[in-house]
């Protein structure tokens, strides 16, 4: 029997969360029924890391975030390849791919990954883009929500109930290797080894709430308890966050050494993981933290509480609450057999969030949409 074509569409300009969803997702796909396609829309790392690892990989590129140009290349694809289905990811994904498959007659499944009004830098951009996908949401057989609070925002933009399947992501412990020797990843890093470490993970981009925790750290430290932070990160808001390091006197505690590849090292090397997103679809890093046992502190947003039970195997703070994320930190820093609670249920939590489980759902949703 012939394998069903799926033919994943994203920007692909940066590996974040989304693109390592599809990835993933690529991998898992039951290989005797499905074969998976890629296509990102951006020059980047993305298609060249899927294409090393097997997959039928490929970049048609946009000059510009409107650029409707692609769309003809991107239906000579879908009908020289034969594909089946057409699964879109972002933004431009949803407005040149969506509008390629109607006109080849292919069907289109849709993964909602963030909250479009978080992801810019400025309104009219998120305004911009929401207009976008809402006007080619009527090409869209199927969306997926990767947390509830996603489905909620699907909602809003007048997509039926009975178009909205919620598939938590589940967590790809087997990217993961053996942590190094703590040690020798803290000299590595510069770290105080006599110093507690605070550390977060995320592209370095407004909505992920850098300042909220370099403000957090700037009060922790002024409790005189002997702490560091670790960002680990790239993006946007490099200098931004480097120079409000320095103005808060923060230079000789904070570490920003950039994108690391082995993040099993960085969660060995780590006291506490925070999470101060604006907003997060749903909060992998979360997952991660308590896969490898260390407490988490995150926002109360998005689908986060849809992992953390407060007090229970993680704390919340709200949003934008830098003395809260602060007294939350101290908290698990001053208090072990908290930290030791939550790492416990923590670990525990992970195992609601598999990939098998992500996959095979995922795959009921084709099947669903195929009849």
């Amino acid at each position: 029997m012939a394998r069903v074509k799926i033919l994943h569409v994203i920007g692909g300009g940066e590996i974040g969360g989304a693109e390592e969803l599809v990835l993933t997702l690529m991998k898992l796909l039951d290989p005797e029924k499905y074969q998976p396609f890629l296509l990102c829309l951006c020059e980047g790392p993305f298609a060249d890391l899927a294409a090393r690892q097997g997959f039928p990989a490929g970049v048609i590129a946009m000059k510009h975030r409107l650029d409707l140009t692609t769309i003809d290349p991107l239906r000579r694809y879908i009908k020289e390849q034969h594909i089946d289905l057409v699964h879109t990811h972002g933004v431009r994904a949803n407005l040149v791919a969506r509008l390629a498959a109607a006109r080849e007659g292919v069907p289109v499944v849709t993964t909602v990954h963030s909250v479009l009004r978080y992801d810019y830098d400025l309104p009219f951009k998120s305004v911009l883009a929401r207009f976008l996908t809402r006007f080619t949401n009527k090409h869209s057989d199927k969306f997926i929500a990767i947390s509830g609070a996603i489905a909620a925002e699907i909602r809003q933009m007048g997509v039926p109930d009975d178009k909205i399947v919620t598939i938590h992501n589940g967590l790809d412990t087997g990217k993961f290797f053996l942590p190094r020797e703590a040690g020798e990843v803290k000299r590595d890093l510069n770290l105080d080894p006599e110093r507690r470490t605070v550390t977060m993970i995320a592209r370095l981009h407004p909505v992920k709430g850098h300042e909220y925790f370099l403000r957090a750290a700037r009060q922790v430290m002024d409790t005189g308890f002997k702490a560091q932070f670790l960002l680990i990160g790239e993006g946007v808001e490099r200098r931004r966050l480097e120079q409000q390091v320095r103005q808060l006197g923060l230079a000789e505690v904070v570490k920003m050494p950039g994108y690391y590849s082995s993040i099993e090292d960085i969660y060995g090397v780590s006291d506490i993981i925070c999470v101060p997103s604006v907003m997060e679809g749903l909060g992998l890093v979360v997952l991660e933290a308590m896969y490898f046992k260390v407490p988490v502190v995150a926002s109360n947003t998005g689908g986060i509480p849809e992992i953390i039970s407060d007090r229970i195997d993680g704390l919340l703070v709200e949003p934008r609450d830098s003395r809260g994320l602060a007294q939350a930190i101290m908290n698990i820093l001053v208090d072990s057999d908290l930290a030791a609670r939550l790492v416990a249920k923590g670990r525990e939590k992970v195992n609601q969030f598999t990939l098998p489980g992500m996959a095979q759902k995922v795959e009921q949703v084709y099947e669903e949409v195929l009849k």
